[in-house]
């Protein structure tokens, strides 16, 4: 079984969403749960951000977690190596589930953290896999994700929105 395997034995509260996409030709599930549930490593292994500018536009960042790090260190990390742009701030929104039934190596369930960020953008100097900064208007976020028509991303974008609309008036 891979790491993070099926069985979890976390206690979850209530989901928000559930959904089933095909991805690579699997069936997959993804289930949304609301603050205050977060699961750390091992058992979430992938820290993401909706993290926006001083301008509003947003930055797409997010991987793995590695070993020795906090979702926060991910997060920071992340953004650093995708996007060129230091968290200046941020904030815990959710997780989202996914259970892999179908996955080559076997069943697999996962946790993916979800966070709001705000950033700084730094000089554009690609040193990892990624070859260019993503930079979207709140706008077209749904339509630049592959995964966009699924309840968890408008989710994480309306949440996102609502931590960013509450930081701008403060």
């Amino acid at each position: 079984m891979p790491p993070g395997g099926y069985s979890t034995g976390l206690a979850e509260p209530g989901a928000r969403s559930v959904q089933e996409i095909c991805d690579r030709g699997r069936r997959v599930t993804l289930t949304w749960f609301d603050p205050p549930f977060r699961p750390e490593p091992p058992h979430s292994n992938q820290a993401y951000g909706i993290c926006f500018t001083g301008t509003g536009m947003i930055v797409l960042g997010g991987g793995g977690v590695e070993p020795g790090e906090t979702l926060e260190d991910c997060l920071v990390r992340e953004v650093m190596e995708e996007g060129c742009a230091r968290v200046v701030e941020s904030r815990y929104i959710g997780c989202q589930r996914v259970d892999d039934p179908e996955h080559p190596a076997g069943p697999w369930r996962y946790y993916q953290t979800r966070f709001w960020a705000r950033v700084e953008l730094l000089p554009w100097d690609p040193r990892h896999e990624v070859d260019e900064r993503r930079l979207v208007q709140p706008g077209d976020f749904l339509r630049t994700l592959t995964w966009g028509s699924a309840p968890t991303a408008a989710i994480i974008l309306d949440e996102g929105l609502k931590i960013e609309a509450r930081h701008r008036q403060d």
